[in-house]
Parts: C-alpha cells; sequence; structure tokens
C-alpha cells in the first residue's frame, strides 16, 4: 500500500513541475541565458580592454621611437598624432612627452601651447593640471610678466600639492628675475634643507645657494 501512495505522490509532484514549468519555464530560461550573457559579456569586455591597452601601450612606445634616434621634432609630431586617438589616460601621457620633445627640438613656444592644452583641459586630473601649469611657468620665466607667473603658480604652491617644490624652485628663479636675490635665497636654502624632495631638485638648490653667496 505504501508503495502505491509513493508512486501517486510522485505522479502530484511531476504534474505540479510540468505546470510550473509551463507557466514559468520561459522566464527561467531568460534569466538563464541572461545569466550567461552577461558573464560572457563581461570576459568579453576585460579582454578587450586589456587588449585595447596593450595596443595603445605599443603605439606610445613607437612613437617614442625617434628620440632614440635624436629626433624629437619628428618624436614631437608622433607623439601629437597619437594623443590624439588615445584614451584620456595615454592622451595625458603622450601630451607631457610631446611637450618634453618640443623642449629637446628647440620648440619652445609649441611646447607652452601643449603644457597650456595639458593644463587647461577639463579631463586633465588637477595634480597633473599643476604640474602642467609649473612646467609652463618654467618656460615662460623672462617672457612674461613675473606677477603674472607667480599668480599661475599659486595652486601648485599649496601645502597640500604634490608639486610644490617644484612650484617653490620656480617662485626662487622668478625672484631673481626681478633681481630679488634675498627671497629666491630664502626659498632655495629651505628646499635644501628639505629631506622629502628628490635629490636632483635638493642639489640644484644647494648649487643656487652657492652660486648667490650662500
Amino acid at each position: 500500500m505504501a508503495d502505491i501512495f509513493r508512486e501517486v505522490d510522485e505522479e502530484l509532484q511531476q504534474e505540479r513541475a510540468a505546470k510550473l514549468w509551463s507557466k514559468y519555464g520561459g522566464w527561467v530560461i531568460a534569466i538563464s541565458l541572461a545569466v550567461v550573457l552577461g558573464v560572457a559579456g563581461n570576459v568579453f569586455w576585460t579582454n578587450y580592454k586589456a587588449d585595447a591597452r596593450a595596443k595603445q601601450s605599443a603605439a606610445l612606445e613607437s612613437a617614442l621611437l625617434p628620440l632614440a634616434d635624436d629626433q624629437p621634432a619628428a618624436a614631437a609630431t608622433a607623439l601629437s598624432q597619437f594623443a590624439g586617438d588615445a584614451d584620456a589616460g595615454y592622451a595625458m601621457i603622450a601630451r607631457f612627452q610631446e611637450a618634453a620633445a618640443q623642449v629637446k627640438a628647440g620648440d619652445v613656444d609649441g611646447a607652452a601651447a601643449t603644457y597650456q592644452a595639458i593644463a587647461s583641459d577639463s579631463a586633465t586630473p588637477k595634480p597633473y593640471g599643476d604640474l602642467a601649469t609649473v612646467k609652463l611657468v618654467r618656460l615662460k620665466i623672462g617672457s612674461t610678466p613675473a606677477a603674472e607667473l607667480t599668480e599661475m603658480l599659486a595652486p601648485a604652491l599649496t601645502e597640500s600639492s604634490p608639486w610644490r617644490p617644484l612650484a617653490r624652485e620656480a617662485e626662487a628663479v622668478l625672484a631673481l628675475s626681478t633681481g630679488d636675490v634675498d627671497a629666491a635665497r630664502t626659498i632655495l636654502l629651505e628646499l635644501t634643507q628639505q629631506t622629502d624632495i628628490p635629490n636632483s631638485l635638493r642639489a640644484r638648490a644647494t648649487e643656487l645657494v652657492a652660486a648667490l653667496g650662500g
């Protein structure tokens, strides 16, 4: 008798399952497909981005090759072309490299324009915009009023700025350009006493202090 009840119970369960599948089976299939497609899409997109980054990295290296042959002007042109099509991060790196290549090629005005473009671009993260401004100011010392350049430096001179030491060095050179040797010496002496700045920067400050009579 127990076997009969068990068989009836199994048939009832199968019947209920069939009815549930008939009612909700389409949704189950749709959800399952969505999950599978979502996972597949995520894998595809991850691989796609990794491949795109690899291609852009290789293209950036290619644009820099003329520098190895002492052709900075050609490198600047290649880097400018690369930046025009690259993602924001790679484009910013390329534009900094482009400006450096322009300086090396003797195109100071071109480099200044490139740094200005980086600093003015709303897509440039603030720390890098400030760095571009510091580099721009250094290029313009002697050709632009010192007061104007000092004002431009203000954001990079704040205590929280990672570029404050570089900005202070530029500030010292600006002071020298106006004949204020005492102000320049004071700034440079402060830099020589800082232990958390690059050795090259501290060495330059030390040399300038010595040149100014200590």
